[in-house]
C-alpha cells in the first residue's frame, strides 16, 4: 500500500506533517522537524495541509445511500403515505445498477461534507458495497428486510442474507454487514428473531428503525401488548451491537432498556422533523441512561442533503428549542455524536487522531468566512459550518478528495440522473 505524507497541517493547535503507511498513521511530527525548505521525507503522494485543520471524519449512524434517486421526487408527504405511493412502488423493481448509481452519488456527497464511513441499509447490498470498494470509503452495508409477514419473501430475503454474509470474505476491510430488519410493523416477529439470530452469529450489527411514530407505538400495544422498545427487548434484539434509526417515540421505560442494553440511537432530526413525526429524540434522557447517541441523515429521499455537519446543527438547536434550555446539547457533545459515541459499535477508532489508528481523516479549510475569527473550532463546525469547510479528504490512507475535487465526479452525477429518469419512468409508465 503506498504511503501519504499530508504536509503542514494543524492538529491540536501545532502544525505538523502526518504520515501514513498501509492505511494506518505512522507518525505525527512537530513541522519544524523539517523545517522550511528542507528536503521533505519521501512518500508515493504528498497532500498540502497549509490552511488546514486535521480531524477525524465524520460516521453517518444510519442512512439509505442510493435513494439520492428520489431526492426530491415526494416531498411534503406524511411518513406512510410517503413510503406507500413515492418509495415502495419505485423500489420493488429497483435494479442493482441504480442503486449503484445512486450510492456512487451519495457517497461523494457524505465525502464532500466530511462524512468517511456510513451504516447503510438498502436493496443490492452488492451494488452498495461496490461504491464504497470504488470510493475508497467505509460502510456497515445491510440488504433491507422487508416481509411483510410473507413467508416467501421471508424465504428468499434469508437466502440472499446467507449467500451475502457467506461472500463476507471477498470484501475488502472497509466493508463490515449489518442485518438490517426494516422495523417492527414490516418484519415477522419469525424474521425479526431469524435476524437476531444471524447478527449474533456473525458479530454484525443489527440494524432497524423503531419507535420512528406515535402510530408504530400504538399498533404494537394493540398487537404485542409492549412498546417497540419492549417487544425487541422480548426477543433478545437490543444489544450494544443494536442501531436503532429514530427512537422519538419513547417511554421512561423505553429509555431505560435502551440505555441498558447500551443501543446505538441514531438521531435524524431533519428526516423527522420534514415528516412531521412530531416526537422528538430525548437527548438528556438517552445520555443519561447510558444509550449511545448518534447523528444521522436518513436518506436523502426525506432529508433532502447527506450533509452531516448540517444535520449537527439542525439537531442541538432542536433541542435547545424543545428543552427550553440553550445549554442541551452543546457542541463538543453535538460532535461526539458524529465521531466518538458510534465509533465502537463500528470497530472504529476515536476522534483523537494518533499514530496507530486507521489512516482517516479530513481537512478543514480554517480560512472559510464562517469559520472566521476561529474562537471555538467545535462551535464552528456545529453552528456555523456546512459540508463546504471541508478542503480534503482521506480514508485507509489514501486521498479521495483532494482540495473539493473527487475524481470522476462529474460522471457519477450523469449516471445518477440517468438511473433516476429511468427509475421513475419505468413506474409511472405502468
Amino acid at each position: 500500500m503506498s504511503q501519504l505524507l499530508i504536509e503542514d497541517v494543524v492538529v491540536d493547535g501545532r502544525a505538523v506533517d502526518i504520515r501514513c503507511e498501509q492505511g494506518r498513521v505512522a507518525t505525527i511530527e512537530p513541522r519544524t522537524s523539517a523545517g522550511a525548505g528542507a528536503e521533505p521525507p519521501e512518500a508515493d503522494d504528498v497532500l498540502d495541509g497549509r490552511g488546514c485543520t486535521a480531524r477525524a471524519p465524520l460516521i453517518n449512524s444510519h442512512t439509505h445511500a442510493a435513494m439520492t434517486l428520489f431526492r426530491g421526487g415526494g416531498d411534503d408527504l406524511p411518513l406512510l403515505e410517503w413510503l406507500e405511493t413515492r418509495v415502495w412502488p419505485y423500489e420493488r423493481g429497483i435494479t442493482e445498477d441504480e442503486v449503484y448509481a445512486g450510492a456512487r452519488l451519495a457517497i461523494a456527497e457524505m465525502v464532500r461534507a466530511g462524512t468517511l464511513f456510513f451504516n447503510d441499509m438498502y436493496w443490492h447490498p452488492r451494488a452498495v458495497i461496490r461504491a464504497v470498494e470504488d470510493l475508497g470509503v467505509r460502510g456497515c452495508i445491510g440488504q433491507a428486510f422487508f416481509d411483510f409477514g410473507d413467508p416467501q419473501s421471508s424465504r428468499q430475503l434469508r437466502g440472499d442474507y446467507e449467500r451475502l454474509f457467506a461472500d463476507a470474505g471477498t470484501f475488502s476491510d472497509r466493508v463490515s454487514l449489518s442485518v438490517s430488519a426494516h422495523s417492527i410493523y414490516t418484519v415477522s416477529e419469525d424474521s425479526l428473531r431469524w435476524a437476531g439470530e444471524l447478527a449474533c452469529a456473525h458479530d454484525a450489527v443489527f440494524h432497524t428503525h423503531l419507535a420512528e411514530t406515535e402510530q408504530e407505538v400504538e399498533d404494537c400495544a394493540r398487537e404485542h401488548g409492549a412498546s417497540p422498545v419492549e417487544y425487541l427487548d422480548r426477543l433478545g434484539l437490543l444489544s450494544e451491537r443494536t442501531v436503532a434509526a429514530h427512537t422519538v417515540w419513547l417511554s421512561g421505560d423505553d429509555v431505560r432498556r435502551l440505555g441498558e442494553r447500551r443501543v446505538v440511537c441514531a438521531h435524524n432530526p431533519t428526516s423527522n422533523m420534514k415528516l412531521a413525526v412530531r416526537g422528538v429524540y430525548p437527548y438528556r434522557k438517552l445520555r443519561a441512561a447510558g444509550a449511545v447517541c448518534a447523528i444521522a441523515t436518513d436518506g436523502a429521499g426525506s432529508n433532502n442533503n447527506l450533509d452531516l455537519l448540517e444535520e449537527l446543527k439542525v439537531a442541538a438547536l432542536l433541542q435547545k428549542h424543545h428543552e427550553g434550555d440553550p445549554t442541551a446539547l452543546p457542541a463538543e457533545e453535538a460532535l461526539a455524536m458524529a465521531d466518538a459515541n458510534p465509533a465502537q459499535a463500528f470497530g472504529l477508532s476515536g476522534p483523537a487522531l494518533e499514530p496507530g489508528r486507521e489512516a482517516d481523516l479530513i481537512l478543514i479549510d480554517r480560512d472559510r468566512p464562517e469559520l472566521t475569527p476561529g474562537h471555538s473550532l467545535a462551535s464552528d463546525l456545529v453552528y456555523s459550518a456546512g459540508g463546504g469547510v471541508v478542503d480534503s479528504a482521506v480514508c485507509d490512507g489514501r486521498v479521495v478528495m483532494r482540495h473539493r475535487e473527487i475524481e470522476g465526479e462529474e460522471e457519477i452525477r450523469a449516471a445518477a440522473r440517468e438511473a433516476a429518469a429511468s427509475m421513475f419512468a419505468r413506474v409511472d409508465r405502468a
